[in-house]
This record gives C-alpha cells, structure tokens and sequence, in this order.
C-alpha cells in the first residue's frame, strides 16, 4: 500500500476488496460444487501409481500426484493432484468421491475449505465496508469550508438572532439521523490521556445524554489547550498524507451565558470569552478573578459546567466549561471561529458538546 498518498491508499483498498470477493466467489462456488458431488456422489479408494512432485514447507512434505481408481462399472479413470503428506507414497490408497454421472469429476474431502469461504467473506465484506465509509460516508464529505468576514456588532446580533433558531431546527431536525457522525472522536494524544485517567473522559460518556436534553446555546472559546487545533487536519481525499497534522481532537475551555443575554448581544460574550483568558490590560481584578485565569491558563485543567458572575463577565452570570474540538467537525477542519454553539444542560449533565459545523449556516460560520 502506498502509505505516503492516501489516494493511493484509497486505490489500495479497493484493489483488495475487489481481490478478496473474487476469492470469495471462486472459493464459494468450489465449495457448493464438491458439497453437491459429496452428497450424491460415490466414495472410494484410488491408488497411487505416481508422485508428480513433493514440495517441503516447515518440515512436512506436500505430494502432488496420479491415482488410478475404478467405477462401479468397472471402468478405470485417474485422479491428479494433491496426495497427502509425509504417509502417501507409490502403492498406497486415498479416499475419494468421484461423480457417479461423470466419473472422470472427482475431488478430495477438504474440511478447511468451508474455513477459508467464511474467512474470505469476512474479510471482503469488512473491506467493502470500509470503501463504502470513505466513498459515501466519509467524514470529509462533511466538511464545512467557510470564510471568515468581520461584521459589525449590530449585524453579528442580527445574525445569531435570525439564524440561531433556524439552527436549531436543523439539528433537532436530524439529531437521530445524524448521531453516528456527530459523534465525538479522539486522537492518540487524547486517548492516552483518557486512558490515563484524564476526566475528559467524561465527556465522551455523556454525549449521548447531551445529544438528547442538550438546549442550544451561544458559547465562545476562551482558550484551546493546544494550539495544533488552528491547523487544518487534511482530509482522506489529500494526496499529501505526510504533512497532515496528527491531532484530530482538541479539549478547549468555552463560556456561555447562564441566561440569554448573551444571545442578544454575542460580542460582548466574545469579550466576557477574553477576559477569562487574560487578555485584557489595565484591568483590577479581585484574587478570585485571577485565580479564574489563572486555572484557565492550565492545560490539565478540567472545569464542568462552573458557573460564575463577577467583573470578567462584566456582572453577567455565565457557566465556563471543557468542550472537545473534533477538527472534521469544525469549519475549515481547524477552529475558525470565537463562537460556536453548545448543546448544554448544567443543571442536568455536567457534559456539554459544540454543535458541528454542517448544523450552522453560513451567515453564522462568516461572521462568528
């Protein structure tokens, strides 16, 4: 397989599939065709008059040869092909079933071929799933290319006002449809972690409880925990497989608001998201502010569902939560935007998901 162009690997697996069902019809259609001489034909015993060929694989011998066996008639044939092993020499017997209508058709009692039919099948059938994944339900058929355009705050208002709900419809529309490719990934940087007790795991056990009683909300990223999350993830359909980036999911800490008034004024929660970040000069903050952007500076850090009200947020009740950022999830496969909406229920679920971008119009993903 050519591991340096995933169009060749593309090429590669459906090569192996279409070899793999071949070998599986042949295989399957010898099999029916020696079951059928097996139940009606005539077993009997063919003697050795001749070895054609012996060939020595981890100390066994395998014997190619001719056989000589007669009909009820008393007609002679010969059989040619596979003897046995070590045992079989000139003058010994094998067994054999020859077709009592056509007695020159005879074959040799194989119980691994069966194996080898449902070994086959299993392994064409696996592969024709895969080329039905990455040609029809590839997740980079969903991928969300957009381009970000600076709107005035009156106008990003309009927006969430006019779209959000229109939003929403949309992913109530098809939330059941569509749960198998909202689905949350990971990346092996990520699942080690989980593996390693990382509570981020928690996310990954709740989404489906989200998915179900999660209320859409506006939210905004305060900060991601790695940086890599702003480089696009190449997608399958690349030729370049060797530049692409190897994270594909990302944690990253959000705010919302606790009401809706954040929804009716977006730029100011991309403020509130700022300020929980730090990035703000000349500000007086008490020790409880600092030590908020303090813990949100820390990558390990792991807030769920934290409600807060204070200057940060200009006196605006908020909750500030962990998220995973899936890149095939995100608009230009890499987080493009400083808002995003978030299926979230504090009082009920500690989990909270970002809502995919194929959700969104593209009013919203330009101007977020």
């Amino acid at each position: 397989m050519n591991t340096n162009s995933k169009a060749g690997a593309k090429a590669s697996l459906y090569l192996i599939t279409l070899v793999l069902l071949a070998g599986f019809v042949f295989l399957l259609m010898t099999d029916m065709h020696n079951k059928e001489i097996e139940a009606n034909g005539v077993s009997t015993q063919a003697t050795v008059i001749q070895i054609t060929s012996v060939r020595h694989k981890k100390g066994v011998s395998s014997k190619n040869g001719i056989a000589e066996y007669f009909d009820e008639q008393g007609g002679r044939h010969l059989y040619e092909g596979f003897l046995g092993n070590d045992e079989i020499d000139v003058g010994k017997q094998i067994h054999i079933i020859y077709d009592k209508d056509n007695p020159d058709t005879v074959i040799r009692e194989n119980p691994y071929l069966t194996i080898f039919v449902v070994a086959a099948g299993v392994l064409g059938a696996l592969c024709l799933w895969g080329c039905f994944m990455i040609t029809f339900r590839s997740f980079d058929r969903l991928s969300v290319k957009c381009m970000q355009q600076p709107v005035s705050d009156e106008e990003l208002e309009r927006i969430v006002r006019e779209y959000m709900p229109q939003t929403r419809d949309q992913f109530l529309k098809k939330r059941a449809k569509n749960k198998g490719v909202d689905k949350l990934r990971d990346d092996a940087i990520l699942h080690n972690q989980i593996r390693s007790g990382d509570p981020i795991g928690l996310l990954y056990d709740r989404q489906q409880e989200v998915r179900e009683i999660g209320e859409l909300h506006l939210c905004a990223v305060i900060r991601p925990t790695d940086q890599n999350i702003y480089s696009e993830q190449m997608s399958f359909s690349d030729d370049n497989a060797a530049v692409a980036n190897g994270r594909w999911a990302v944690p990253a800490f959000v705010v919302y608001g606790a009401d809706d008034y954040f929804e009716h004024h977006p730029a100011e929660l991309k403020t509130a998201a700022s300020r929980l970040a730090g990035d703000v000069w000349g500000g007086r903050f008490s020790d409880q502010d600092m030590r908020v952007i303090d813990e949100l500076r820390n990558p390990s850090y792991r807030p769920f569902q934290v409600s807060y009200c204070g200057e940060l947020t200009m006196g605006h009740p908020v909750y500030y939560t962990t998220v995973i950022l899936v890149k095939s999830q995100l608009c230009n496969n890499k987080l493009s935007n400083k808002l995003l909406y978030l299926l979230s229920s504090p009082q009920r679920s500690q989990g909270a998901l970002v809502l995919p971008a194929w959700y969104y119009s593209m009013w919203e993903l330009s101007a977020f």
